[in-house]
């Protein structure tokens, strides 16, 4: 499953390509986003790996402006242990999933990586990743499926964290093509008059 997937911000100006492929050796993404919300433009750059039930294993993630370039690099444990830059990070074990602030894609990995039916909720334990900040903080989320089209390839699920709430339109492989106010999926064939 190799595919481009591109992204347009609709809060700021923005624009982000990954390059994603999945395998029986798991989920890979390669990303690179230009982003132009507050503090400032940044150009971030991430690769994420997960197995191949789509939990998450590994993000290195890079900020580059003007100041320079910072890097954060996380991994997880099949047991539920985390590392940050390679030290413990004990206020995350126990979390599944990974949310980066500045791309849909990582609202995928809970998407594929459980089993859904019409109106099922999940409540996730995630390590949030701020970005251009790139602070971790483990947050609460709850993803609920409010309907899929199979004729048409799509599903609506409900993604909540703390008070913010936006309910996104997905593909038949689980990717956000709408996520309302923030980011429009770009299609590749739909040219400049998109």
């Amino acid at each position: 499953m190799p595919a481009d997937l591109q992204w347009t911000a609709l809060e700021w100006p923005g624009l982000e390509h990954v390059i994603a492929s999945a395998d029986a050796d798991g989920f890979r993404a390669d990303s690179q986003l230009i982003a132009g919300p507050p503090p400032g433009p940044a150009r971030v750059s991430y690769q994420l790996r997960c197995d191949a039930s789509w939990r998450f294993t590994a993000l290195t993630i890079t900020v580059t402006g003007a100041a320079g370039s910072r890097t954060l690099d996380l991994t997880a444990s099949q047991d539920g242990h985390w590392l940050a830059d390679g030290q413990p990070r004990r206020d995350l074990d126990g979390c599944t999933d990974i949310d980066i602030s500045l791309t849909p894609l990582t609202n995928t990995l809970p998407i594929r990586r459980l089993g859904w039916s019409p109106g099922a909720a999940r409540d996730l334990a995630v390590a949030y990743v701020s970005a251009p900040e790139l602070s971790v903080r483990p947050v609460r989320q709850r993803y609920t499926l409010l309907s899929r089209d199979e004729q048409h390839k799509h599903a609506l699920y409900r993604y909540e964290s703390g008070s913010f709430r936006a309910d996104l339109t997905v593909d038949g492989d689980g990717f956000v093509t709408g996520y309302p106010g923030l980011w429009r999926r770009v299609d590749p064939g739909a040219g400049a008059a998109a």
